[in-house]
């Protein structure tokens, strides 16, 4: 049975454009480098402990995991929703917006120290008490769709890519 928690549609660049992956996989290179000198903070580490408290996030590693063109995400398909606090970093810090009802993937103006630490705290601050435990939503921070929802919008979008890639050119040949 397909998993009815929150879903995201995902969308990347629709061409092999070697320069925007490599920058974009050098700020993500940066911000996970400006994550671990946060982390190796004991107060920092102690004021966002439940972003670490079963798995430090991995901002590098998820960067390089991210290569689908368009793809639909299930937050918790992992159980601990560490891959949800990744990507919600990841969207704190802008590597994906939110355009047309679906995040892609974009280049970050500037990454650094302190806009890592404040993701974190945006992060932190989706807080929920449920009774003797405190659990961190970051979905809160993200437009959510269903999996039918997103499923219905990635069939869409890959329609649209196709018909955009096989239109004729209006370029006449001299």
């Amino acid at each position: 049975m397909p998993h009815a928690g929150p879903h995201i549609l995902v969308e990347t660049t629709n061409k092999a454009d070697c320069r925007f992956f490599a920058t974009w996989l050098v700020k993500a290179a940066e911000a996970q480098e400006f994550w671990s000198q946060a982390m190796s903070d004991p107060d920092f580490a102690d004021e966002v402990i439940l972003l670490h408290i079963m798995s430090e996030p991995d901002l590098a590693a998820f960067a390089l995991e991210s290569r689908h063109h368009v793809a639909v995400l299930d937050l918790y398909a992992d159980e601990m929703g560490l891959f949800c606090i990744e990507l919600t970093m990841m969207v704190q810090l802008g590597f994906f917006v939110w355009v047309g009802g679906r995040y892609q993937m974009a280049v970050p103006e500037k990454i650094t120290f302190a806009t890592v630490k404040q993701a974190a705290f945006d992060l932190s601050s989706t807080v929920s008490d449920w009774g003797d435990v405190e659990i961190i939503e970051p979905e809160c921070l993200l437009h959510l769709l269903s999996r039918e929802d997103a499923e219905t919008w990635r069939s869409r979008l890959i329609e649209m890519r196709h018909f955009n890639a096989s239109a004729p050119s209006d370029r006449r040949i001299q």
